[in-house]
């Protein structure tokens, strides 16, 4: 059963005893009232009929019965219903046969006889009051039934007896005469009806889920404008007949007059009565959908509060200190607290990290900005990371500004990082080794008359050319390399030239590592061609290296090696080594097109390459 049924079911439950228990004490009292002869307590101070001592007796007994099936002791509410169904039976069954069975005096015999009021039958209870305990009583017994048709009997024979009590209590509120006829209604006394209504209202609250009384006791937005409306609807109606009645016997109006005037002013008032319930109907559905959202937010804030991984927490910050004003379970158990709610951040953290903390929140109270950090804590199970976000939260005392925290650990994600740079310089030493085991066996192998040194030398700087992109590649952590940084290692100084003879500009664009190995090499072919035979090889010859990102793509690159200065040039008649690098091997790796001309002005490279997933970043 979900809260709001709950709560409806306890209200229920102490309305059933309450109406019960007061049935069981008017009929006590007038009890009382015929044993010390007070007239006034059987009567309720109404001198125009009494509650009669056997009609007494089956209020004790009913509002026993009610308060029985409310505890759940079902065979004794059974027996006093069934006790209260008899009485009221034998006295119903008097009325109707004309008979007298002797028991209308079994009670008080001669307070009952000496009463002021006369009976024709005194001591019996009058026919509506008989049918009433007898509706009660069964409807008592169908309490613990289940089933709809249960549930639609009792809540009818409830509402019958309300609607005879109602009756009773208009006809002593108006004055009315009883009614003789096929349509007879001998006159209920005061306190008998009271006991009625009081027994009808408890057996109907038996069934917490069934019947119209729920409703008015419901959390409902229905629930709360039947509990404003009914209570109205019952009296003005009553109220105004009430009035009618009077204005008539004074003398104000004719009495076939009241009849018109009251259904008027009845009408008037039901007609504002519902305008107004309508605009509290409005109130209430606005509130009610405000806190239905409110409580959506607190739940949507709680499950995130409780999401596994998670530490947050709301903090307040209070001069050179902040404390937490709430935090989950998972931050409090990492400080090692069950909670560290209105606790001092230098309490609970360590002093250095504390210090850290408290320096973020002030800046962030600065900036009104959110901002994060990453910290390590040292934890039971050894050193933890964390990235913490801390966001100002708006609408906070500026005095006592208030900020929400959230941190992630990641620290799976550092022993991760901290694996892979020891695996990329693992990977970046062998790599030089490697090189190093092939540069000393091209050493042996152009040894003697095999090779001359300009070729060792030249073999030493190719390889020094790939090792130089290879160790931008592992700063990279093998994702990408900085174009800037590798034209810069690789030519000039890189290929024993003057770097301030080169003229370098383009935008900082990462090359994947294929592209920046190939790219690395090419351009070591043509610085050294330059300083052998090109624009370098004199004192006035210059370089100019640019490149541009062209074409609708972001990921294609031209590159322009524009010699300039230089001797005159003069295309060869056979190709080198570094030409067929340039325009077969570089051309073949990176699947894009490479045009080398040797122009009379300076040799003219062009290299364009295409590749998936560019950075580019201002400079």
């Amino acid at each position: 059963m979900d809260p709001t049924s709950q709560g409806s079911a306890n209200r229920l439950n102490v309305l059933a005893a309450c109406s019960a228990f007061t049935s069981l004490l008017i009929g006590v009292v007038v009890m009382l009232g015929w044993m010390l002869g007070d007239t006034a307590l059987t009567q309720f101070f109404t001198p125009r009929s009494a509650m009669q001592p056997l009609t007494a007796a089956s209020a004790i007994l009913l509002g026993a019965s009610v308060l029985s099936a409310n505890a759940r002791r079902i065979r004794l509410a059974a027996a006093t219903a069934l006790l209260a169904a008899a009485i009221a039976a034998q006295s119903l069954a008097e009325h109707v046969l004309h008979l007298d069975f002797g028991t209308d005096l079994l009670l008080f015999p001669r307070a009952v006889a000496a009463q002021p009021v006369r009976y024709a039958y005194p001591g019996r209870m009058a026919e509506p009051t008989a049918a009433s305990f007898l509706l009660i009583a069964v409807a008592v017994l169908l309490a613990f039934r289940r089933g709809r048709r249960a549930s639609l009997i009792l809540t009818a024979c409830a509402t019958a007896v309300l609607m005879l009590v109602t009756v009773a209590l208009l006809s002593h509120l108006y004055a009315v005469a009883p009614l003789n006829g096929v349509l007879g209604f001998t006159q209920v006394a005061v306190p008998t009806a009271l006991a009625l209504g009081a027994g009808a209202v408890g057996t109907l609250a038996l069934r917490p889920n069934a019947g119209w009384l729920g409703l008015l006791v419901g959390s409902s937005v229905a629930a709360t404008a039947a509990r404003w409306l009914v209570p109205t609807v019952a009296i003005v109606p009553a109220g105004v007949g009430w009035l009618a009645s009077r204005g008539s016997d004074v003398g104000l109006y004719p009495v076939d007059f009241r009849l018109a005037f009251t259904t008027a002013l009845t009408v008037i008032l039901l007609v504002a009565l519902a305008l107004w319930g309508t605009r509290q109907l409005d109130k209430l559905l606005t509130v009610r959908r405000a806190t239905e959202a409110l409580r959506e937010s607190e739940a949507t804030l709680r499950a995130f509060f409780e999401t596994e991984g998670l530490l947050a927490s709301i903090v307040e910050l209070r001069g050179d200190d902040a404390r937490y004003l709430t935090a989950n379970r998972a931050l409090s158990r990492l400080y090692g607290h069950e909670d560290v709610s209105g606790l001092s951040i230098r309490d609970v953290q360590p002093p250095e990290t504390a210090a850290a903390f408290l320096q973020r929140l002030t800046i962030s109270r600065g900036s009104g900005v959110p901002t994060s950090l990453e910290r390590s804590i040292d934890a039971a199970g050894g050193v933890r990371w964390f990235t913490v976000t801390i966001s100002p939260i708006a609408g906070s005392p500026p005095d006592a500004p208030r900020f929400a925290t959230a941190a992630l650990d990641i620290t799976d994600r550092k022993r991760a990082e901290s694996q892979q740079q020891l695996l990329l310089l693992e990977l970046n030493h062998r790599v030089k080794n490697t090189l190093a085991v092939v540069q000393s066996l091209a050493q042996q192998t152009f040894r003697g008359d095999q090779a001359s040194p300009a070729a060792r030398r030249a073999f030493d700087a190719r390889l020094a050319a790939v090792a130089a992109a290879h160790h931008q590649l592992v700063r990279q952590d093998w994702r990408a390399a900085s174009i800037n940084v590798l034209v810069a290692d690789v030519v000039g100084p890189g290929c024993g030239a003057n770097a301030e003879r080169f003229d370098i500009a383009g935008p900082d664009v990462m090359l994947p590592p294929r592209t920046a190995v190939s790219l690395a090499l090419a351009l070591h072919e043509l610085c050294t061609n330059a300083v052998k035979y090109g624009a370098l090889s004199n004192d006035t010859g210059r370089v100019d290296v640019s490149w541009t990102l062209v074409g609708a793509s972001p990921d294609r690159l031209r590159l322009i090696w524009q010699e300039s200065g230089g001797p005159p040039v003069t295309v060869p008649s056979a190709r080198g080594f570094g030409s067929r690098l340039i325009e077969r091997a570089l051309a073949a790796e990176l699947e894009a097109p490479v045009e080398l001309s040797f122009q009379p002005d300076g040799v003219r490279c062009v290299i364009e390459t295409i590749f998936a997933d560019a950075a580019v970043s201002e400079s």
